[in-house]
């Protein structure tokens, strides 16, 4: 066991676990108040007031959860950069929306996403990027990939980390049926496994913050999933495909060069 689990820290990660699951439950309130006063959605002072309030709870939250997760943290990860991972990020979110629209067509619309597509014709859109948008993403990384995945799990235990996170991603999607909770525990398993191979939690937070942003200009326009499937197929195809050509090119060059130097 201990050779998967981390069993000497197990009480230190239970604790992180539910203090930074708790947090993510005040990052809620916003739009939970936006929930229940329906009749103020024209109202501009109301929404100014709750937009900065949604601010400070953004910040006060997403600022505990990053030193709950920073604090003592038992694995040494890459140093995060956009210009080392952005190949990563754009491979990650095409995947992500293989796997999300992918399994979304085959069943009908979760609870989950009618929740949103509800809340978003009340919420306005600054509050909506925001909470939903930015820091929703940031907390659910914290949670099911940072904490979860280093604290729970050995380094050698990739697989099974992955697997866990993606799995318990899905439950809390208010899933009610295993179709609903595939279409979440699939988008799960593909962040824990960008998280895994490049050991930076800035890379399952930027394709989880780009899918949800993404997700917002979908529901606001005609893109249907389908559109968005292939496209995002296609965008894959030519990104591997650029890239492995250019790794085929620096190879020959290297060679060339090396031949030369014979």
């Amino acid at each position: 066991m201990g050779k998967i689990f981390k069993i000497q820290g197990l009480p230190v990660a239970i604790f992180k676990l539910v203090m930074i699951y708790l947090l993510i439950q005040l990052t809620d309130i916003p739009m939970t108040i936006v929930e229940f006063s329906q009749n103020r959605s024209g109202d501009f002072g109301f929404q100014t007031g709750l937009f900065v309030a949604a601010l400070i709870i953004s910040l006060i939250t997403v600022s505990a959860a990053w030193y709950i997760y920073r604090g003592g943290r038992p694995i040494q990860r890459q140093q995060w950069s956009l210009k080392r991972h952005w190949l990563a990020i754009l491979v990650g979110l095409l995947v992500f929306l293989i796997v999300n629209v992918g399994i979304g067509l085959l069943i009908p619309i979760t609870e989950n996403q009618a929740t949103i597509e509800g809340l978003l014709k009340r919420a306005p859109l600054p509050l909506w990027l925001l909470t939903m948008g930015i820091v929703g993403p940031i907390m659910e990384e914290l949670t099911f990939r940072g904490v979860l995945m280093d604290y729970f799990f050995q380094p050698r235990a990739g697989w099974l980390a992955i697997l866990v996170s993606g799995t318990l991603f899905g439950l809390i999607h208010q899933t009610k049926t295993v179709y609903e909770w595939l279409v979440y525990a699939g988008m799960g398993w593909v962040l824990a496994t960008a998280y895994w191979l490049t050991k930076t939690i800035f890379v399952p937070i930027m394709i989880h913050i780009l899918n949800n942003c993404g997700s917002l200009f979908q529901l606001t326009t005609n893109v249907s999933n389908i559109q968005v499937f292939w496209g995002a197929v296609i965008g894959l195809v030519i990104v591997v495909s650029v890239w492995s050509f250019w790794r085929w090119r620096v190879s020959q060059q290297a060679r060339d060069i090396g031949e030369s130097i014979k």
